[in-house]
């Protein structure tokens, strides 16, 4: 009898597929979320649909759905875009990762609002989501170092407004 073919996907073979599907498909959702997504488990959906029907492979494929959600979202949202975006509709107790809540208490998520969008992104990208440096330039299609300084500043200025005397280290 003849073994069937091992499938591979752009994160190997199939049960590594289904792995990362599990895992990254409820952040994808959250992420959508905070754009402001109509339907973001649609949109996490269809960006994990697009990844898998592209004929050239993608280097970095988790960064690739996160650029796609972010495009979907954009798109979908694009006729509400005088609408203010609020981080409260991710971090919103029972939605998201359980690391949302330890990462950022509530102080932190109400100062992280007062950042300017880009400085919040690569923030949330990176501190929340955990993504690489190179993953966040990846999927908001700017230079590492543009990422890299986004962090520093956000980092930075949350730093001053939680402890403006500076006697306590807030944030590593």
């Amino acid at each position: 009898m003849q073994a069937l073919p091992k499938q591979e996907t752009p994160f190997g073979e199939l049960g590594q597929f289904h792995e990362a599907f599990a895992a990254l498909y409820p952040r994808l959702v959250g992420y959508a979320r905070r754009y402001g997504a109509a339907f973001p488990e649609d949109i996490a959906q269809e960006a994990f649909v697009i990844l898998m029907q592209r004929e050239e492979p993608v280097e970095h494929p988790t960064a690739f759905l996160y650029g796609t959600v972010r495009t979907l979202a954009l798109t979908e949202r694009r006729p509400m875009k005088n609408q203010n975006l609020s981080l409260e509709a991710v971090l919103e107790p029972g939605k998201g990762p359980e690391a949302d809540e330890s990462l950022l208490h509530r102080e932190v998520r109400e100062r992280m609002q007062t950042l300017s969008p880009t400085f919040r992104e690569a923030l949330w990208l990176f501190v929340v989501e955990g993504l690489s440096i190179k993953e966040i330039a990846d999927i908001l299609e700017i230079p590492e170092a543009t990422v890299k300084t986004r962090i520093h500043r956000a980092k930075a200025q949350l730093k001053d407004q939680l402890n403006p005397s500076g006697d306590i280290h807030v944030l590593a």
